[in-house]
């Protein structure tokens, strides 16, 4: 970390050096006396050495960030850029583009051609396979952490390893995107998910799912330039480093006002998934995916408690692993010390705590009118 922490002061230091050239220029031409001639000689000078200053800052941060491949705003904007494309279905908004791969915070993320970070399945369930179907956003997806050790994979080794008894053969397929919400999930489902034939769904639900659906902005710079990419994610991170904690929990709170559309959209589409899994006859789960700043002290018990009202509305457990997380540091579950994404380790956790309720579903199930037990 020190040696990429030096690269980028000493590349940063070549992009100040190249501005500095062009303050100096300034600064010489407008202690000189000039004519209507010169100063437009000089006007010229000063455009041809700032486009000069932003090329060489545009081709240095390229070479920087690509080399490092570890600060998260860049690497989302190359996610958007190189692995995303928009959908039709507005409630969808964004999908992977099928058959792409790229580098991402240092992991290789290769997207199969049902547009899934996953390997291939068939439509059609296989014969003697239970099929769990994982619904989510960035969380689920497992940005920044190896294919392998995503929870999705994690749960399925495990699975097949210690079946259930009357069981044999487990599937569990990752449709997580990052940057969806609970609308953009429930719609992908009704649309694609379905056709899957799962025997369980599990909705990964995070924090930030009650936010509007991201669409598309910027011009042209801000898709195809990294140094107007990396300056404004600079200025963002400054501005919420000013910030004090509270201010994300009062973001939050006010996000799940009752009065606020995005929230609204969120609570219909929980109970639009569960209406469709009971006439599918569909299991469906509800996996709170925890924040990981403060694990041990969280802050969005209440807001996480408005979700498990929701279930228990609709007859449908919840599964929160917060409590099993390991008392540790919270970056050492992050997978990298500004973005606290879950690590290897966390998602262990996830799906250890997922391997748990999968397999009491199995073994007990619960009646159609029996409350589901709280986990």
């Amino acid at each position: 970390m020190q040696f990429r922490l030096a690269g980028m002061v000493s590349h940063c230091h070549w992009c100040c050096v190249a501005f500095n050239s062009v303050i100096q220029a300034i600064a010489r031409m407008s202690n000189k006396p000039t004519t209507n001639k010169k100063r437009l000689a000089q006007l010229l000078t000063v455009v041809v050495a700032l486009a000069i200053g932003l090329t060489v800052s545009e081709f240095a941060c390229r070479w920087m960030f690509n080399r490092i491949g570890m600060h998260y705003g860049l690497e989302m904007w190359k996610y958007a850029r190189l692995i995303k494309r928009q959908n039709e279905n507005p409630d969808i908004g964004h999908e992977h583009e099928p058959n792409t791969r790229a580098t991402l915070m240092g992991v290789d993320v290769n997207i199969n051609s049902q547009r899934l970070r996953d390997r291939e399945f068939t439509t059609t369930k296989p014969d003697g396979v239970y099929r769990i179907l994982l619904l989510g956003d960035s969380m689920t997806f497992g940005w920044g952490a190896r294919y392998e050790d995503t929870y999705a994979k994690v749960l399925e080794k495990m699975l097949n390893e210690s079946p259930p008894d009357g069981h044999q053969r487990f599937e569990v397929i990752n449709t997580g995107v990052g940057n969806y919400n609970t609308v953009q999930e429930v719609a992908y489902f009704k649309q694609y998910g379905v056709q899957y034939e799962p025997d369980m769904v599990i909705l990964g639900y995070y924090i930030n799912d009650a936010e509007p659906i991201p669409r598309p902005k910027g011009g042209w710079l801000a898709r195809h330039s990294y140094l107007y990419v990396a300056t404004s994610s600079f200025i963002g991170a400054f501005g919420r480093k000013m910030e004090s904690g509270p201010s994300w929990l009062s973001y939050y709170q006010k996000l799940y006002k009752d009065d606020q559309p995005a929230w609204q959209a969120c609570q219909q589409a929980i109970r639009d998934l569960i209406t469709t899994c009971q006439e599918a006859q569909m299991a469906l789960t509800i996996f709170l995916v925890p924040e990981l700043h403060s694990p041990q002290d969280y802050p969005f018990l209440e807001i996480q408690g408005k979700i498990e009202t929701i279930a228990q509305e609709g007859n449908v457990p919840t599964v929160d692993p917060r409590t099993q997380l390991p008392a540790v540091d919270p970056l050492d579950l992050w997978v990298s010390p500004g973005d606290a994404h879950p690590n290897a380790t966390a998602h262990r956790v996830f799906a250890e705590a997922l391997f748990k309720h999968v397999t009491q579903q199995l073994s007990h199930p619960p009646a159609a009118n029996e409350a589901p037990a709280e986990n």
